[in-house]
C-alpha cells in the first residue's frame, strides 16, 4: 500500500513537471478544496435535514443547539444548498479547464521532444499526441474525485457510527474483506491496460499507413486487404480493452456488493432492522456510492499510470540521443570537398529494438546531383533525415558542411495562404515580387499568366500534385539553399517539367541528394548510391549505373 502511495506521489510530481501544472498549483489546490467542500456540504446537508426532521439528540446536545440555530435562521439551509451546487459547478469548470490545459501542455511537450530528441517515428508521434494525452489528463481529475469520495465516505461512516456504534465494526470488516479482491482486480486491469497500450500503437500505425497511402492503396485495389488487417489489429485492441473494462467494472461495484451483502446478513440474522430509519438507509446508500466512486477513481488512476510509465520511458530517451553527434557549418566553404560525411553512424528509432543504420561510413561530395536508391523500407527517408539533422544518430557522427538545407517530400507543405506566403515560407532573405514571379513563370505554375497574383490564396485542395511540387521547388530556390534533399519529390511531374527544374537547379550550383525508386527518370546524375542489405545489415554503396 505504502509503495503504491509513493508511486502515485512520484507520478504527481512527474506529471506536474511534464505538463507545467507545477506553475498552476493554485488551480489544483482550488479544485481539491472545492471538491472536498462539496463532500463536506453533502454530509452537512444530510445532518441538517435529519436533525430538523427528527428533532432528536442522537448526536448529543450539540445537535439540538444546531437545530435551534437553523430554526431561528431560515435562510441558512437554502444557502447551504446553493453553496453545494455552486461548488459542483465550479469544480466542473475547473476540472475541464485543467484537463484542456494538461492536454495542450502534454502535446506541446511531445512536439518539443520530437524537435529536440529527433529519433521519433511519425507513428510514435501520432500515437502519443492522439492516444496518450487524454488518459494522462484525467490523472489529476481522478485524484480530485478520489479525495472527494474518501472524505464523503469518512463522513458517512462517522454519521452511521454516531447513529449506532455497531455499524462501525460492520464497515471495518467489510473494508478488510474488500481489500484482497479489489487488489486482484486492479492488478488484472493494469495488466490488460499494459497489453492494450502496445496494441494501440499498432492500431495508430495502421490508421496512419492507410490515410497516408489512400490513393496508392485504392489504385492497387488493396483497400479490402488493408481494412481487414486494420480490423484484425483493432479487434485485438478491443478484446484487451474489454478485458480491462470487465475487471474495472467488477471493481466499481465490489464495495456496493460487499456492503449490501453484509447489510443483508445483519438484517436477516441479527435483527438489525430495529435501528433502521429513513436517514440511516439514505446515508448507507450514499456510502455505497462513495465507496464505488473510490474504486472507480483508483481504476482510472491505475490506467493513467500505465500511460505515465510510457512518458517515463520517453524521458529516459534523453540518454539515447546526443545532438553533438550531428555536426554542421553555417555554409559551404570553398575548400569543402564533401557536402555530407557519415562516420560510424548508428541510428534506431525511439521505442524500437531494430537498428536502421549501424556503423555507416559514407561521404557525399559537394556540387553534385546524387541519387540514392533502395527497396521500400530500406531507410532512404531516414538517411535524408540524418543528413538534414532532423534525426540524430545515437553514436558516431553525421557532418553536414552547411546548415542552409532544403527538403522536398512526396507531398510538400502547402499553407492555406497566399502564393507569396507559400514560396517565402522559412525564407531569411529579402525577396522581391518580381523575383518570385520570374521563378514561378519559369516553372509554368499556371497555364495562364494572368493568374500569377501573389496575393491569390491557395491550399493543397486548390492545387494539383504537380503544382504543389513546383511551389516547393520555387521555395527552395528563393531560400538559396546550398544542399537540397529530395524524397520522391518529382514523381508527380512530367518529363518536360522535371528536366526544366533540374536545368534551373544545375545553374544555381546546388548540391542535390535525391532519394527515388526510379533513377531512370533523371537525365543528368553524377553519382549513384544504393542502400542494400548485406549480412543482415544496411550498407550504402556507390554504384556505377542506374
Amino acid at each position: 500500500m505504502l509503495k503504491n502511495l509513493k508511486k502515485s506521489f512520484d507520478d504527481i510530481i512527474f506529471v506536474s513537471k511534464l505538463t507545467r501544472t507545477n506553475k498552476k498549483k493554485l488551480t489544483i489546490f482550488s479544485a481539491v478544496v472545492i471538491a472536498n467542500t462539496t463532500a463536506l456540504m453533502d454530509i452537512l446537508l444530510i445532518v441538517s435535514f435529519t436533525a430538523i426532521i427528527t428533532n432528536d439528540d442522537r448526536f448529543g446536545e450539540l445537535t439540538l443547539l444546531y437545530v435551534d440555530f437553523l430554526n431561528n435562521n431560515y435562510w441558512v439551509l437554502p444557502v447551504l444548498v446553493l453553496i453545494r451546487y455552486l461548488c459542483i459547478y465550479l469544480l466542473a469548470v475547473i476540472e475541464k479547464t485543467m484537463v484542456l490545459s494538461i492536454q495542450k501542455n502534454l502535446k506541446l511537450h511531445i512536439l518539443e521532444e520530437i524537435f529536440e530528441k529527433r529519433n521519433y517515428s511519425t507513428a510514435d508521434a501520432y500515437f502519443y499526441i492522439d492516444n496518450v494525452t487524454g488518459h494522462i489528463a484525467f490523472f489529476y481529475t481522478s485524484l480530485i474525485s478520489l479525495s472527494n469520495s474518501i472524505i464523503q465516505s469518512f463522513g458517512f461512516v462517522l454519521y452511521l457510527y454516531l447513529s449506532n456504534p455497531q455499524t462501525l465494526g460492520t464497515f471495518v470488516i467489510g473494508t478488510l474483506v474488500l481489500y484482497i479482491p479489489i487488489k486482484f482486480f486492479v492488478s488484472k486491469s493494469r495488466e490488460y491496460m499494459h497489453r492494450a497500450y502496445k496494441v494501440a500503437q499498432q492500431t495508430s500505425g495502421e490508421i496512419q499507413k492507410i490515410i497516408d497511402n489512400t490513393f496508392l492503396i485504392r489504385v492497387l485495389k488493396k483497400d479490402v486487404e488493408e481494412l481487414k488487417n486494420f480490423e484484425r489489429v483493432h479487434n485485438k485492441y478491443n478484446a484487451l480493452m474489454l478485458a480491462n473494462h470487465k475487471y474495472g467494472a467488477v471493481n466499481s461495484f465490489l464495495p456496493s456488493l460487499m456492503t449490501t451483502f453484509i447489510f443483508s446478513i445483519l438484517l436477516s440474522f441479527f435483527n438489525f432492522a430495529r435501528i433502521l430509519t429513513i436517514d440511516f438507509i439514505g446515508v448507507t446508500l450514499r456510502l455505497f456510492q462513495s465507496l464505488g466512486a473510490i474504486t472507480s477513481s483508483i481504476n482510472k488512476i491505475v490506467n493513467s499510470q500505465v500511460h505515465i510509465e510510457n512518458f517515463y520511458i520517453m524521458q529516459q530517451n534523453n540518454n539515447s540521443v546526443n545532438r553533438k553527434n550531428y555536426i554542421f557549418s553555417d555554409s559551404f566553404d570553398e575548400n569543402d570537398i564533401n557536402a555530407v560525411e557519415f562516420n560510424d553512424a548508428q541510428f534506431k528509432y525511439f521505442n524500437s529494438d531494430k537498428e536502421i543504420f549501424e556503423n555507416i561510413n559514407v561521404t557525399f561530395p559537394k556540387d553534385k546531383h546524387i541519387v540514392i536508391t533502395g527497396a521500400n523500407g530500406s531507410g532512404k527517408s531516414t538517411l535524408l533525415g540524418l543528413i538534414a539533422g532532423v534525426l540524430y544518430p545515437q553514436s558516431g557522427s553525421v557532418t553536414s558542411n552547411t546548415s542552409n538545407i532544403g527538403y522536398i517530400g512526396a507531398i510538400p507543405l502547402i499553407l492555406t495562404d497566399t502564393i507569396r506566403a507559400n514560396v517565402l515560407y522559412g525564407n531569411k532573405f529579402e525577396v522581391g515580387d518580381q523575383q518570385i514571379l520570374e521563378i514561378l513563370e519559369s516553372f509554368e505554375l499556371f497555364d495562364q499568366e494572368s493568374r500569377y497574383d501573389l496575393d491569390l490564396e491557395i491550399s493543397n485542395k486548390t492545387l494539383s500534385s504537380g503544382q504543389m511540387q513546383k511551389i516547393a521547388f520555387a521555395r527552395a530556390l528563393l531560400a538559396k539553399v546550398e544542399l537540397l534533399l529530395l524524397d520522391e519529390s518529382t514523381a508527380n511531374l512530367d518529363d518536360k517539367t522535371r528536366n526544366k527544374i533540374f536545368d534551373i537547379l544545375e545553374k544555381e550550383n546546388i548540391t542535390i541528394i535525391n532519394s527515388t525508386h526510379d533513377p531512370k527518370m533523371f537525365k543528368s546524375v553524377d553519382l549513384f548510391y544504393n542502400i542494400i542489405f548485406e549480412n543482415n545489415l544496411r550498407q550504402i554503396k556507390k554504384s556505377t549505373d542506374k
